[in-house]
């Protein structure tokens, strides 16, 4: 009887894993529309039902409030970044460059940090880049609101309505995102 006990289990401990492997969410990012997988610039997905994006407030580097509900009427381009990560890093100059194009049509970058060392790591790093755009420090509630995140960069544009247009895993680069950037522009 034992044997069969000692067989069992062991196929438990097997099974286990294979379906915590399989099992994961079907949509990352809070279940937000993938811009890699949906093409925001395309007319037919105008009409697709979108969720309004979490609110939240946090400490900009200045030392005041910024509440994301307080940009509406703005598109938010909300990228979740780090100062270790180099994929972030490189990213970084692309948006600085669409800030500045874009700044007139009331497009608005927000870099919302999860360096665990807070400002004392990356104030010097954004004074040093000279980012053009604000930053705020993630206490763990934007990471909470629009995660699961599975990794850093992550992109979310929101449009001036308040609701996730989509979310970018991973480095996203001024060529892919100037366009789906007009095109929200064009749609408001």
């Amino acid at each position: 009887m034992p044997k069969y006990l000692l067989i069992s289990v062991f196929i438990v401990l097997l099974i286990i894993p294979v379906y915590l492997l399989t099992s994961g969410p079907s949509e990352p990012a809070g279940g937000f529309p993938s811009i890699m997988m949906r093409d925001i610039t395309d007319p037919s997905t105008a009409g697709d039902e979108l969720k309004p994006a979490p609110d939240f407030t946090l400490t900009d580097m200045e030392g005041n409030p910024f509440t994301l509900s307080e940009q509406r009427g703005k598109i938010v381009v909300l990228n979740i970044w780090a100062t270790w990560c180099p994929p972030c890093r490189e990213e970084i100059p692309d948006f600085m460059e669409l800030q500045a194009e874009f700044q007139a049509d009331d497009v608005l970058f927000l870099g919302v940090s999860i360096d665990q060392e807070g400002w004392e790591i990356v104030e010097p790093f954004v004074n040093e880049m000279q980012i053009n755009y604000p930053q705020v420090v993630d206490d763990g509630t934007v990471v909470d609101r629009f995660g699961p995140i599975m990794g850093v960069p992550m992109t979310f544009l929101i449009n001036r309505e308040g609701y996730v247009e989509g979310y970018a895993p991973g480095m996203l680069h001024k060529e892919r995102l100037q366009p789906i950037l007009e095109s929200i522009i064009q749609r408001s």
